[in-house]
């Protein structure tokens, strides 16, 4: 699958909390191999991620999408007290 900047792609990721992260790509590499490989803002597990064109999920799971969507829920709870306390 190709992967270029601002695409936004769900992949499998090792060591993160969740075994899967979702997010906008924010630079592609490719080795001397020919393995293309980039960095993205995970909004699942939060923080920059590196992931691997062979890691991306094509059709990401039900669960995978409500856990999207409560991660997306909690972060705006939490910046709406962020500005009540400012």
């Amino acid at each position: 699958m190709k992967v270029s900047v601002g695409d936004m792609i769900w992949v499998k990721l090792k060591g993160s909390h969740n075994d899967y992260g979702f997010g906008e790509v924010i630079e592609v590499f490719k080795s001397k191999e020919g393995k293309v490989s980039f960095d993205f803002y995970c909004l699942i597990n939060g923080g920059q991620r590196f992931g691997y064109t062979e890691n991306i999920i094509e059709k990401p799971t039900g669960r995978m999408v409500a856990k999207l969507s409560q991660s997306q829920i909690e972060l705006k709870e939490v910046l709406k007290v962020k500005r009540w306390v400012n």
